[in-house]
């Protein structure tokens, strides 16, 4: 694990260990920063600290942020969800609302409504952009494929973190190649060939090609 805190800039904190005690320590001894959230900018970077991690580990991103960039100006949205899609990485996003009069995003992770049968592949890039001002934690989940939980209280930050831990632990690793993908964001589907009512598949709902990709999560 590593650990990262960010406003306007970005610090690595800890750098990737195995032992428990400085990301405790860290944690602990956390400062408030200031008014800025560069999200964006903390996404590439993150995702470039994964990759730089031996192959073979899987790579999950806990993102918990507000829901508004304030201050990303070293990398575009799509330069973010490239560099998630080149590291394999998993992405998770707990977001909390800035502001007491902005109503709560009671967003629950299922991105299922923005790809429905029939969806142009471009439109939620599109869609995407136009949400930033909104919400560019949740875009960034929705365009990586991942997952996007929103919390109010401490009691249900801690039961999404539960929620995530044991998703964590339960999920399994399938890779497939695609033939000849054209580089940018593609929508994926995975299914049960014998599905049950007691079974539930959650997966990405999509998955980012660079120019060279051959055999991807």
């Amino acid at each position: 694990m590593a650990l990262i805190e960010f406003d306007k800039r970005i610090n690595l904190v800890c750098a990737f260990t195995e032992d428990q005690l400085p990301i405790t320590d860290a944690l602990e001894k956390l400062e408030p920063g200031d008014k800025g959230a560069a999200i964006i900018d903390v996404v590439r970077f993150a995702a470039n600290l994964l990759n730089k991690e031996p192959d073979g580990r899987r790579r999950l991103l806990l993102l918990v942020s507000e829901t508004r960039d304030h201050g990303s100006h070293l990398s575009s949205i799509d330069d973010a969800v490239s560099a998630v899609g080149a590291s394999n990485t998993t992405v998770h996003v707990l977001a909390f609302s800035p502001s007491l009069s902005q109503v709560l995003d009671n967003a629950r992770g299922s991105n299922s409504d923005e790809w429905d049968k029939g969806t142009d592949l471009l439109a939620p890039l599109l869609m995407a952009r136009q949400s930033m001002r909104k919400n560019i934690a949740k875009t960034v989940a929705q365009m990586t494929g991942g997952d996007y939980e929103s919390f109010a209280s401490r009691g249900g930050f801690e039961g999404q973190l539960v929620d995530l831990t044991n998703h964590m632990h339960s999920r399994y690793l399938l890779t497939f190649e695609p033939r000849r993908p054209r580089p940018g964001l593609h929508r994926i589907r995975v299914r049960l060939r014998e599905p049950r009512d007691s079974m539930k598949v959650a997966s990405r709902t999509a998955y980012w090609a660079g120019e060279n990709s051959s055999e991807l999560p």
